[in-house]
């Protein structure tokens, strides 16, 4: 019995320290990736979709030069805004970084407009499936007709690729990023949807 308790907790553990790697390392480590084959110019127009990963938006402006710019849409998250607004002033990028309040079904953004949407872990809280289409479609609406499409993301990313298709969308891709996104382990990991038209 002792043993079988230990076993136990060991994997617990592992599991736990997964889990940890993914939300404090993993997560920063993937978008590092993505960005570095990106090598998005400086005078970008991105959007950033959810605000969900702490980092990313400032790390998108500090690539970007004025008129580039990054717009991060806030999803009714008051202490977001103002974790971002902190890290906007500390890093002195406000010519090149602005956070708006906003639906993911009802962006307050111009069609058309963004070079680049960027979406971190928030399509998969969308409920029920109908709205996380509605949501897909919201993103590829303010998405340039030569921009790029990128979401970082676990549970129904496949979705989002044959939705994305249906839209007229030519090189949609996915894939896994391996155990830098296990959320505890191989049964809820993290995959990065990619999309053009």
């Amino acid at each position: 019995m002792k043993i079988f308790l230990t076993i136990v907790v060991i994997i617990l553990l592992v599991i736990v320290a997964i889990y940890a790697h993914t939300l404090f390392r993993g997560r920063g480590l993937i978008w590092h990736q993505i960005l570095k084959e990106l090598d998005i110019p400086e005078k970008s127009q991105v959007a950033e979709l959810g605000l969900n990963y702490a980092g990313l938006f400032v790390l998108v402006a500090q690539q970007l030069n004025a008129p580039g710019k990054v717009v991060g849409i806030n999803i009714g998250k008051p202490e977001i805004s103002q974790r971002e607004e902190k890290r906007i002033t500390e890093n002195r990028v406000a010519d090149r970084a602005k956070i708006v309040d906003g639906d993911l079904l009802n962006l307050p953004l111009e069609n058309r407009t963004y070079d680049y949407v960027f979406s971190s872990f928030s399509f998969h809280s969308v409920k029920p499936a109908i709205n996380r289409g509605r949501a897909i479609q919201e993103a590829a609406r303010v998405l340039k007709p030569d921009g790029q499409l990128v979401i970082v993301d676990f549970g129904p990313i496949n979705e989002y690729e044959s939705i994305l298709n249906n839209m007229g969308f030519q090189n949609v891709r996915v894939v896994s990023t391996g155990w830098i996104g296990w959320w505890g382990g191989p049964w809820l990991g993290t995959k990065v949807l990619v999309a053009s038209r």
